[in-house]
């Protein structure tokens, strides 16, 4: 292997690292992003199980199909 072999190997390496830093970089970033859709997911979920709880409990489950429930003019 020649000097010149060696110096293009070397340059090769150094891109290819610093590549995979960038991918970590981006990997860390996407996580971060899911993380935060994963607490706010989270929460409408309960917020979803508060409001049936409230419905359960006030009786608006028993509400009428969408077809029995026409406004006054029909």
């Amino acid at each position: 292997m020649t000097d010149g072999d060696g110096s293009r190997m070397e340059s090769r390496v150094m891109e290819l690292e610093i590549r995979s830093e960038e991918r970590r970089s981006d990997l860390a970033e996407l996580e971060a992003f899911v993380r935060g859709y994963e607490s706010r997911i989270a929460a409408l979920e309960g917020e979803i199980r508060v409001l049936r709880q409230q419905m359960v409990e006030n009786g608006v489950g028993d509400m009428p199909s969408a077809e029995d429930d026409r406004p006054p003019h029909y």
